[in-house]
């Protein structure tokens, strides 16, 4: 008989020596294994041949009580066997992955190109494929007694290797044998459509190997690349629409019809509509914007390619010509707007300029003044300039849609499309109030525009999105608490009906971590982000870089509050370091500016106020010259932090001017009660009570702890903000009278809705 010599290089000490030893044992009991079971019948197998077989260094001649001291039982020992045979063959098989999957169409296709590799393997080594199947669900006479008698079977520990792993799950009459080879083709594929766990990868990749070896005993003479098709599809509709729902299908079906008419080359206009399916499929679904982004350049660039081989035959066109070249037009205006959607979802405001403006002017130029498009087109052009500091543009344009729009409504009041045009400018007229930093004005439009969708809606996606917009201005007005119970309301609404990788409900998470961090609450910004989808590098590169950022910088910023500032300061710099690689602003990019500002606390947090103060220093400079930048409140909020890390330092004057400047931001138009100006007036008492100066940090806390009623409805803090908290316990030190919250505005009984 032959036997097999597995050469033993390397050397381990420690505590890895037992398990590399197990390793190199089952390693070599594969190798023996394949031997015996390719020569002899599975019934006519002794495991005394196996072990006398199986070649390690030192003595020879190892018997049948060994070998089972090291598998336990026939199933593993088959099992090593093919995993033994499968090495071999991929080592020789000419197969490699085709490069990024970036469609469902692709992904299919490779996985049934990997599946086609296993396939081929069973027809090769069908004998000893055979043996295994025999042998895989083989359960020896002292694990029956052990059944019998009610005691159980408790499975060995196997090392965390492939043998290791092929191992575990045979003792389970699983074969696992193939599981290493999926792994990452499936992890590829099914990120082409959404994010998937390393958990649910591999179990995925255990099962579809298991399946497939069945299969393939099961179905000896079916056309390999048939049988491969066939596994693909079950993993596409057991995995796959598992993990991403319709998603899939949807794509699917979308791509397939641009494949087919792209293919003919005899109708672009067909071409167009198609192209144009995937793009809106892709918005609606939420995810994958930068593929997105891509599929909608295609859209546009048809769509632009049409009327200019229309105006070649001009003079011949019929009316109907005509016609078709205004919905052409129309239809490339839509397109350049969903362009323009997808680039500002990923990130990419720039581009996203760009797809309105020309949306715009093809509304403008093309289409006769076009009133609906144009005013669709300076709605979404107003949000990217409230989110880049231009705040009195954004208002300007806004004020000008919501007149064109209530126009168009009033003159078809029972028009739906015209109605939720108009809803769409009241969200973003509520935002730019948000960015601005009318706290007031914000939280008021938010509540007028939840009772307007509910009413007209009733329970819908719109309206939980209007619920998280309100919960987003009462955050930005100093009612975390409050806040806090809308967007747990609209997270749990819209988690049943999105993706949980999609952009809105990893939204939902940032927004609510976003309030913990105001409550103080770190432990609960890791409970909430931890392990989610948009800390990774799948969520940053193919749904929303500034969500995915947005999302590390807020779990760094809880990471620092709770002793771990080195650790979190280090993995926001390389953050901020690969940030250069995005698509960002031409000027002052907001989120590069929250990166720094962000670093610049965790320096404080470390003790580190001169690091933290020159940051500061270049980094409110910068805004304060940059013709579009952070919004006014996050320029405060830089001053804030300026003024608190040269307040550290002794440096008074600079405190002083740092806190002044964020009390002069209303007479720019921020709330005077906004919670910026109130937290620094708040560290300005606290640097004047270290000076002694007890009577002027008792006029600056006056703002802080007044409970007056304002006009939405509030006082300017929640009663659970901890700026009050702080500022009530000042004032009691100093001897301050503290006003009261009394019973009937205490937030818990308060509704917003009413």
């Amino acid at each position: 008989m032959m036997t097999i010599l597995v050469q033993v290089t390397g050397q381990v000490t420690g505590e890895e020596a037992p398990v590399a030893a197990q390793d190199e044992r089952l390693t070599a009991i594969a190798a023996a294994a394949a031997t015996v079971l390719r020569q002899t019948p599975y019934h006519m197998v002794r495991a005394g041949d196996v072990a006398a077989a199986v070649r390690l260094p030192g003595p020879q001649g190892r018997s049948a009580v060994w070998l089972y001291n090291e598998v336990h039982n026939r199933r593993v020992l088959v099992a090593l066997a093919a995993a033994h045979a499968w090495q071999e063959f991929a080592g020789r098989a000419n197969w490699s992955s085709r490069g990024p999957i970036e469609s469902v169409t692709a992904a299919r296709s490779a996985v049934a190109a990997a599946l086609s590799v296993i396939v081929t393997f069973h027809r090769a080594e069908h004998p000893l494929m055979t043996q295994v199947g025999y042998g895989i669900g083989d359960i020896s006479t002292a694990e029956k007694r052990q059944l019998a008698a009610g005691s159980g079977l408790h499975p060995p520990d196997w090392p965390d290797s492939p043998s290791g792993r092929v191992a575990t799950a045979a003792w389970h009459g699983r074969c696992d044998v193939f599981s290493d080879f999926l792994r990452p083709v499936l992890r590829d594929c099914t990120e082409s459509v959404t994010y998937a766990a390393e958990s649910d990868v591999s179990e995925s990749a255990s099962r579809l190997s298991d399946v497939t070896f069945r299969t393939c005993l099961a179905d000896r003479d079916g056309p390999v690349e048939l049988v491969a098709r066939g596994l693909a599809a079950l993993w596409f509709e057991r995995d796959l629409t598992r993990l991403a729902g319709s998603l899939p299908r949807d794509l699917e079906s979308g791509e397939t019809a641009l494949a087919a008419v792209a293919r003919r080359r005899t109708d672009p206009r067909a071409e167009a509509n198609a192209s144009a399916v995937v793009v809106r499929i892709l918005l609606e679904a939420g995810t994958l914007h930068h593929r997105c982004v891509r599929e909608a350049r295609r859209t546009v660039s048809l769509w632009q390619n049409l009327p200019a081989e229309a105006s070649g035959r001009a003079a011949a066109m019929t009316d109907t010509a005509m016609t078709d070249t205004a919905h052409d037009r129309q239809r490339l205006s839509d397109a350049a707007s969903h362009l323009g959607l997808a680039a500002a979802r990923y990130g990419d405001r720039r581009s996203a300029a760009e797809a309105w403006e020309l949306s715009r002017r093809v509304a403008e130029q093309g289409l006769g003044h076009d009133r609906s498009r144009i005013a669709r087109a300076d709605n979404n052009l107003a949000a990217l300039a409230a989110e880049t500091g231009r705040g009195r543009q954004a208002e300007t344009v806004i004020t000008e849609v919501l007149h064109t729009r209530r126009g168009l409504l009033e003159s078809q009041p029972q028009d739906a499309p015209s109605w939720r045009r108009l809803t769409l400018t009241e969200h973003t007229r509520t935002d730019i109030a948000r960015l601005n930093g009318r706290a007031i004005e914000s939280v008021q439009l938010a509540a007028g525009l939840l009772a307007d969708r509910r009413a007209r809606l009733g329970a819908h996606a719109d309206t939980a999105e209007a619920r998280s917009i309100l919960g987003q201005t009462l955050l930005s007005a100093g009612h975390p608490t409050v806040a806090r119970r809308h967007l747990e309301e609209t997270a749990d609404t819209r988690r049943g009906r999105f993706l949980p990788g999609s952009y809105r409900v990893q939204e939902d998470l940032i927004w609510l971590a976003k309030a913990a961090l105001v409550l103080e609450h770190p432990h609960t910004v890791l409970d909430l982000l931890g392990g989610q989808t948009a800390g990774t590098d799948w969520f940053r590169d193919r749904v929303s870089f500034r969500l995915g950022y947005t999302a590390r910088r807020l779990l760094a910023l809880a990471s620092g509050e709770l002793g771990r500032a080195d650790e979190a300061a280090v993995t926001l710099r390389t953050d901020r370091e690969h940030l250069a690689d995005c698509p960002l602003d031409a000027d002052l990019d907001p989120l590069a500016a929250d990166l720094d500002r962000s670093l610049a606390e965790l320096a404080l947090i470390r003790g580190e106020a001169a690091a933290a103060a020159a940051a500061l220093t270049r980094l409110a400079d910068a805004e304060a010259e940059a013709e579009a930048g952070p919004p006014l409140p996050a320029h405060g909020w830089t001053l804030v932090l300026l003024g608190r890390a040269a307040n550290l330092l002794g440096d008074g004057r600079r405190a002083a001017e740092s806190f002044g400047a964020v009390a002069d931001l209303a007479t720019a138009g921020v709330d005077p009660c906004h919670p910026v100006i109130l937290t620094a007036y708040y560290e300005n008492a606290v640097r004047c009570v270290a000076l002694g100066d007890a009577s002027q940090a008792s006029k600056l806390l006056q703002p802080v702890l007044n409970r007056t009623l304002l006009a939405h409805g509030r006082p300017a803090l929640g009663e659970a903000h901890p700026l009050l908290a702080k500022a009530r316990a000042l004032a009691e030190r100093l001897g301050v009278y503290v006003p009261s919250t009394p019973g009937d505005l205490d937030e818990a009984s308060l509704d917003i809705d009413a």
